[in-house]
């Protein structure tokens, strides 16, 4: 196979690291033990020995893959699983920088040594409240709860658990301040990098402003956290927030001028990489070794190491090198982005600028005289080469593309190229002569501000961000296929040898008889037709989703035809001293409607005006089109119901009151009956503003779904004795479980199969309560709660449901089926 105009068998390390990723890719699906794959893994690589066979051989990497990625997952977690659940004082070194949450807490991880006095092995994320935090590579003692960290609380949401696990992380701990003990077991190289690092940060600080300073900390180091949130959305609106990762770029900037310097000083091509490589790997360590600095740092150390053995280069063979040893170090970096978008954007400048180069450089030069052509063609090139493979991840991950992103590359890139070695060479030299950096002061500053001015101007440009929606895995798997066949010739190949096997079978099939061949013809239609049905999910399903918003209520109607309805928005409020806001429109209701291709919402329900469920309101009305709102008062004093109304009314959304009993519809089959508000309004109740909420009864063909916001007992009892149809397969229980609501005679004119309680993990209203929950359970409900089982998604075509928490299943629900919607795949047979 020829991969960029040479075989691939001369890249033997790029098949070894497709293959170990592959192997990889395999474990984390099927989860096999790893003396599974080791007892086959030998007798397979045996095999491969014998015979030399090379696929043989690749499949014997690939199950070393799955052997060291399931090992990781199972015996390379440590003993402290035996300590999960308990409280204890756990002994280690701090192995992470300390990071400064919005709630106030203090973030790290510790390598345990002991628990409870005992030795231990593994890693834990401790989340410190109060005290002083530690530094890098100091012994604590921290005492806490050891608990499994949170896997995603919405489908598509931030999994905590997978990104830990990524760092071999498997529990976490809350502990108040931490004992601090001293030096602990961390190499003095590593120590010293850090150290450097911080003491570089201080120069910058005392340099430049507090924003000047974050962002240059970020350019040259990677750093991001006190980076000003306006400067950050501007670089990833204009699609150059790449450039506050330390990558290539970054790792050439420090190699070239020591080289340089090296050679100068009279030294050989040897000599000067042997001096070179520590440097290299000090640079790593100094800057956090992100994914992206390991990978672009362990190429130079190979492109050096191949120096100093006097080998010769090949970029392609170096980059399938520096990731095959990275996996087989940290097998987790496969499935974190930053190194998937590192190692893409390598891939696809060493397969395609110099395509793209070659038809862009001809054409630029008939309209431009001179260089500019030259390097115009070089810099375009380089950025749609990389943006090509890049691109599918991106989109994959975020859902959002930049068009100006090529353009803003060009002119931002040289603007950078200039600014980091100056700004690094005068923070060097303010190391050793504070004086100077009044230079970085002066001169830096103005860069700087010059920088953020053109980034924001072009993050400003009309569409300089558009919202796709995000990129389906085999969307992603076609673009790369598309790509492939265009840049590659041997992928063209492809088609002709399939078609010349697909031959040979019916050759095949008219020596075994013309029964033998409608037979196989019979199995493949049969089989194609199966798979798409069993694949498919059906066009015409109705999703409904309650949100983990924790303490409050933000549920999705999404109806076929591509209509959907928000019913309330979820909370906000603010962390307590020193800490920062959460709003859970923007942070869980926003992203996943754009996750799953929610582009308008024809109705938007604010229920009442309780914070817990309207906090989140402006963020939505902000960020996508809305047909009306619909609330339970137009007059209230809550002050984000307040500001909601005022954002609809600005954006000229039509607000009003539905009545009780009008139907609305949603689309062409799903109606949507009004229960309440109640007219006359319930006065003197518990609270009016329960009593009087926005409550509504879903109906697709045979299902139905009632939410029931957050109505008190008087309130209910009214919907009974006046007679409504309450019939539901599904309750949104309401008022988050609250014992005084969702009552006896309410529950028995109701009859749901299932209940879903929208509640906080540990929440002070102690919801749901006991007696609701013993009340549910005596009508017949299975119950399912976002506190413990995440966001809660509901599917029905109309006539069958089927439930689903992005964090589990309660005891006894059965599960998931093989496939979505295999049924189909049964009743086609």
């Amino acid at each position: 196979m020829v991969v960029g105009g040479l075989p691939v068998h001369n890249r033997p390390a790029l098949l070894l690291a497709v293959a170990f990723a592959l192997g990889i890719l395999a474990a984390e699906w099927v989860r096999p033990h790893p003396v599974l794959c080791a007892a086959i893994l030998v007798p397979l690589a045996a095999l491969a020995a014998g015979r030399r066979g090379g696929a043989l051989l690749l499949a014997a990497i690939a199950l070393a893959g799955a052997a060291r990625w399931s090992y990781v997952q199972t015996a390379g977690r440590g003993n402290l699983d035996a300590w999960t659940d308990r409280r204890v004082t756990l002994v280690g070194t701090v192995v992470s920088e300390p990071a400064l949450q919005e709630d106030g807490r203090v973030t790290y991880i510790v390598a345990a040594e002991a628990a409870q006095g005992q030795p231990a092995r593994g890693r834990v994320r401790v989340a410190q409240r109060g005290g002083t935090a530690p530094a890098y590579g100091e012994r604590v003692a921290a005492t806490g709860v050891l608990t499994p960290p949170a896997p995603a609380r919405r489908p598509g949401g931030f999994d905590e658990a997978a990104y830990l696990a990524r760092q071999s992380v498997y529990l976490v701990m809350e502990s108040g301040p931490a004992e601090r003990m001293g030096p602990g077991r961390v190499d003095w190289f590593r120590r010293v990098a850090v150290a450097t690092r911080l003491r570089l940060e201080a120069v910058l600080q005392q340099a430049l402003p507090e924003r000047e300073a974050a962002l240059m900390a970020g350019l040259l180091f990677g750093s991001r956290g006190h980076l000003p949130e306006d400067v950050a959305d501007a670089f990833r609106g204009a699609g150059v927030f790449h450039l506050l990762a330390v990558s290539g770029g970054n790792v050439a900037m420090v190699v070239m001028p020591l080289l340089w310097l090296l050679y100068r000083a009279g030294l050989g091509r040897r000599a000067a990489a042997a001096l070179a490589v520590p440097a290299v790997v000090f640079f790593i360590f100094l800057t956090g070794a992100s994914p992206s600095v390991l990978r672009a740092g362990l190429m130079a150390v190979l492109v050096l190491a191949g120096d100093i053995l006097g080998r010769e280069r090949d970029a392609l063979n170096t980059l399938g090198a520096a990731a095959a040893l990275l996996l087989m170090g940290v097998p987790g970096l496969l499935f974190d982005l930053g190194f998937q978008l590192s190692v893409a954007a390598t891939l696809g400048i060493l397969l395609l600028a110099g395509p793209i180069r070659g038809w862009l450089e001809p054409r630029l030069a008939r309209a431009l005289p001179g260089k500019p052509p030259s390097w115009l063609s070089a810099g375009l090139a380089a950025t749609l080469a990389a943006q090509a493979l890049v691109e599918p991840l991106s989109l994959h991950a975020f859902g959002l593309f930049s068009p100006v992103g090529p353009l803003a590359n060009l002119a931002v890139i040289p603007y950078v190229g200039l600014l980091v070695p100056f700004g690094l060479a005068t923070v060097l030299l303010g190391l050793f002569a504070p004086p100077a950096v009044w230079l970085l002061g002066v001169a830096g500053r103005g860069a700087l501000v010059g920088l953020v001015y053109m980034v924001k101007a072009l993050a400003s440009v009309p569409l300089a961000q558009v919202d796709v929606g995000r990129l389906p895995p085999g969307w992603a798997l076609g673009w790369y296929a598309a790509l492939a066949w265009a840049a590659l010739p041997e992928a063209r190949r492809i088609p002709a040898a399939l078609w010349a096997r697909l031959r040979a079978c019916r050759r095949a099939v008219r020596a075994g008889g013309a029964l033998a061949g409608a037979l196989a013809l019979l199995a493949a239609a049969g089989a194609a037709l199966s798979w798409r049905l069993a694949l498919a999910a059906p066009p015409d399903a109705l999703e409904l989703v309650v949100l983990d918003v924790g303490q409050g209520d933000a549920i999705l109607v999404k109806a076929p035809g591509d209509h959907a309805a928000l019913v309330d928005a979820g909370p906000a409020y603010e962390f307590g001293t020193g800490g920062g806001r959460f709003d859970a429109g923007a942070a869980v209701v926003v992203p996943h409607l754009r996750r799953i291709g929610v582009r308008r919402l024809d109705l938007f329900v604010l229920t009442h005006p309780d914070v817990d469920h309207v906090g989140g309101a402006g963020s939505v009305l902000r960020a996508l089109p809305v047909g009306q709102v619909l609330v339970s008062t137009p007059r209230a004093e809550e002050v984000h119901h307040v500001s909601a109304l005022e954002t609809a009314r600005a954006l000229g959304v039509p607000v009003r009151v539905p009545q009780e009993g009008e139907v609305l519809r949603l689309g062409e089959e799903v109606f949507l009956e009004v229960l309440g508000p109640p007219s006359p309004p319930i006065t003197g109740s518990r609270s009016d503003d329960n009593a009087n909420c926005v409550a509504l009864r879903v109906v697709y063909r045979q299902v139905a779904f009632l939410l029931a916001c957050d109505l008190e007992a008087v309130a209910e009892e009214r919907l009974v004795e006046r007679g409504r149809l309450l019939r539901a397969d599904v309750l949104k229980v309401s008022h988050h479980g609250s014992r005084f609501s969702t009552g006896d005679r309410f529950l028995e004119a109701v009859r749901p199969r299932y209940a879903v309680i929208s509640a906080g993990a540990g929440n002070p209203f102690g919801h749901p309560h006991a007696d609701v929950l013993d009340r549910l359970s005596r009508a017949g409900a299975e119950i399912w709660r976002t506190d413990r089982h995440g966001t809660v998604t509901v599917r029905t075509d109309g006539f069958q449901v089927r439930v689903e928490g992005s964090r589990g299943r309660p005891p006894g629900a059965p599960g998931r089926p093989l496939l979505p919607w295999s049924g189909r795949l049964i009743g086609v047979w």
